[in-house]
């Protein structure tokens, strides 16, 4: 578990927090780097050139890689490069490990920012310890404790617990977003990424961009809510998510990485990182009829 832990916090010192914060909060905020968006497999050819030319160390590439598990992550960790005291001036680094060294002209881009996707627009709303907050207002106020699927909870009985928050995602600058507004036959709506996890009436977790009309989500009383509507839009702005400490000497409580947002069973950031592989993957089980499975 020290192991674990250690590389938890190694990119904390990567991603410019200022040292006032960290010292008193040790939440993680992870930042988005949407000017710099890469896919898994670009990302994995970043991390092996920033490792081949020493600006990284071994033991952040492998955190970036890999998770605490020694799984390889299905979507990266990746070290994007911008010039000290001008964060808006950024360097395409490269996403071949075969690439030249070099960070820009003059070698001047020498700061890191460890980048990671997010999902929320800011005014959804999901529910802490203290009530339902917007996600940004949680960011904003570094809130603490959030309202998770308990352990023993099944689809049929569903149980909540408490539990600390592990990590924020923000995105680093205001960019136009691609985001689905869902609709669903009570009235209620999220307004979510593409590939924000949603858990359904099966049991199963399914991006955003995979849901059809008349599939149901599944509201925080344990209902189904069929879902009506699915519109694209647009969003210019920051977007967030988070991730709940539900880590134990068993390995990740995926019950614990399930959320309410908007007052729907919602997929946390590990769902779109770690634990992707859980996705279109039966993550709740029932006592339902097998013919609804």
């Amino acid at each position: 578990m020290k192991v674990s832990l250690l590389k938890i916090f190694l990119p904390v010192a990567l991603i410019g927090i200022s040292s006032s914060v960290f010292a008193t909060d040790p939440i993680r905020f992870e930042k988005r780097c949407e000017d710099d968006s890469l896919n898994s497999s670009a990302a994995f050819g970043r991390n092996d050139w920033a490792k081949k030319c020493k600006y990284i160390s071994h033991r952040t590439w492998d955190f970036n890689i890999n998770d605490d598990f020694g799984k390889r992550r299905g979507r990266p960790f990746y070290p994007s490069f911008y010039q000290p005291n001008n964060f808006d001036n950024w360097f395409k680094a490269p996403t071949a490990g075969s690439a030249k060294c070099g960070r820009g002209a003059g070698d001047k881009y020498t700061k890191i920012l460890t980048c990671l996707a997010s999902c929320y627009t800011p005014d959804q709303k999901l529910l802490f310890s203290e009530g339902e907050l917007t996600i940004y207002d949680a960011f904003s106020r570094q809130v603490k404790k959030i309202v998770t699927l308990d352990d023993s909870a099944s689809l049929n009985n569903l149980q909540y617990t408490v539990r600390p928050v592990d990590a924020y995602s923000e995105s680093v600058r205001d960019v136009l977003h691609e985001i689905l507004v869902i609709k669903t036959q009570s009235g209620g709506q999220l307004k979510v990424t593409p590939n924000h996890p949603l858990l359904v009436s099966s049991g199963h977790m399914r991006n955003a961009e995979d849901l059809k009309i008349g599939d149901s989500l599944i509201s925080q009383n344990g209902s189904y809510d069929p879902v009506v509507s699915i519109k694209n839009t647009n969003f210019f702005g920051k977007v967030y998510n988070v991730r709940p400490d539900s880590s134990s000497e068993d390995g990740v409580s995926l019950n614990g990485q399930i959320v309410i947002a908007q007052g729907f069973l919602s997929g946390s950031m590990y769902y779109q990182n770690t634990g992707v592989y859980h996705v279109n993957r039966l993550v709740l089980r029932d006592n339902l009829p097998e013919e609804l499975l």
